[in-house]
C-alpha cells in the first residue's frame, strides 16, 4: 500500500499566485497565513511540536508556472528521543515549473539527545525556474548542554534542472563514531546553515538572485578574513552555471543572522516574491 502523503500546490490565478491544493496528513499540518501578498504561503507545523520517534512527514509540493511560493516552518523542529529503533524522518518532493519560483527558508532542526533524524529532499525544475533552499540545523538542546548527544543525523538534498542532477548535497552526522568536535568537522561550531540557489544559467531572475547573495555576504568574509571571527564562519561558492551555493556556520544559531539579513534582502526582490516574508517572523 502507497504511503499517504501531505500536498500543496500553487497556481498563478488572475495575477496572483494562490495554493489551489493543500492536503495535511499527520505528523504533519500545513497553515495557509493570509497574507494578502502576491505570493503563495505555506507554513510547515506538527501536531506534537516536533517528530517522535517513528513519525514521518512526507510532502509533495507543485509550484506551477509562473507562481510564487514561500514555504516555511511555524518553529525549529525539534526532534526527540528515538525508542525501539524508531527513527524521526520527512521527506519532500517538489516540482517548479516554467517560470515558477519556490522559497523553502524552514527554521533549523533540533535534534535532542539520543534522537535519530533522516531527511531528504528531491525538486524537480524547469527552464526558467528558481528555487531559493535552506537547510539549517544545530548540535542540540545546547542551553540545557546537549551538545551533539544525538545520536545520528542524515540529509539527503538533489536537485534536478529539465531532469539533469545540478545539486547533489549528502550530510552524515554520527557523533559516537566521529567526534564533531574534531577541526574539519564542526569544530568550536555548534550551528549551520546552508542555501542553495538555483536557477537557469544567464537567466535574468537567477543572476539577480545570485548578485543580491553575494552583495549581502561579500562583507561579511571580507570581516572575517580582517577580524579573524570566532562566533561564525561563512563561504560563498558557485559551483557551477545556475547554483549558488552559501555555507555558514555558528557557534549559536544568533550568530548566523546575517544569512536571515541576505535572505530577507533575496526574497524582497521584484523578480523574487517582491515583498519579504520573513519580517514578520524575525
Amino acid at each position: 500500500m502507497e504511503e499517504t502523503w501531505s500536498c500543496l500546490e500553487v497556481e498563478r490565478v488572475a495575477k496572483r499566485s494562490r495554493l489551489t491544493t493543500c492536503l495535511s496528513v499527520p505528523p504533519l499540518k500545513i497553515l495557509n497565513p493570509g497574507s494578502g501578498a502576491a505570493y503563495a504561503s505555506a507554513i510547515l507545523s506538527s501536531y506534537g511540536g516536533g517528530l517522535v520517534a517513528g513519525d514521518c512527514a512526507r510532502l509533495r509540493v507543485r509550484c506551477g508556472r509562473e507562481a510564487r511560493l514561500f514555504l516555511g516552518t511555524q518553529a525549529f523542529t525539534k526532534v526527540y528521543k528515538a525508542t525501539n529503533g524508531q527513527i524521526a524522518r520527512q521527506q519532500v518532493e517538489g516540482r517548479v515549473e516554467r517560470g515558477g519560483c519556490a522559497i523553502v527558508l524552514p527554521d533549523p532542526i533540533v535534534p535532542y539527545a539520543d534522537s535519530e533524524f533522516e531527511q531528504e529532499q528531491v525538486w524537480h525544475l524547469a527552464e526558467g525556474a528558481v528555487l531559493i533552499l535552506l537547510d539549517g540545523g544545530t548540535a542540540g538542546r545546547i542551553e540545557r548542554g546537549e551538545r551533539f548527544q544525538y545520536t545520528s543525523y542524515r540529509s539527503d538534498i538533489t536537485v534536478y534542472m529539465d531532469d539533469k542532477p545540478v545539486v547533489i548535497e549528502r550530510f552524515r552526522s554520527t557523533p559516537g563514531r566521529q567526534d564533531p568536535d574534531r577541526v574539519g568537522i564542526f569544530g568550536a561550531f555548534a550551528a549551520f546553515a546552508n542555501v542553495f540557489a538555483i536557477g537557469s544559467p544567464g537567466s535574468a531572475a537567477f543572476d539577480t538572485v545570485e548578485q543580491c547573495l553575494r552583495t549581502a555576504l561579500e562583507k561579511q568574509v571580507e570581516d572575517q578574513l580582517k577580524t579573524r571571527s570566532e562566533s561564525a564562519l561563512l563561504s560563498l561558492a558557485a559551483p557551477r552555471p545556475g547554483v549558488f551555493v552559501v555555507r555558514a556556520m555558528g557557534r549559536i544559531s544568533g550568530a548566523l543572522s546575517f544569512v536571515t539579513s541576505a535572505l530577507s534582502a533575496v526574497v524582497s526582490l521584484p523578480e523574487v516574491l517582491g515583498s519579504d516574508p520573513l519580517q514578520r517572523k524575525y
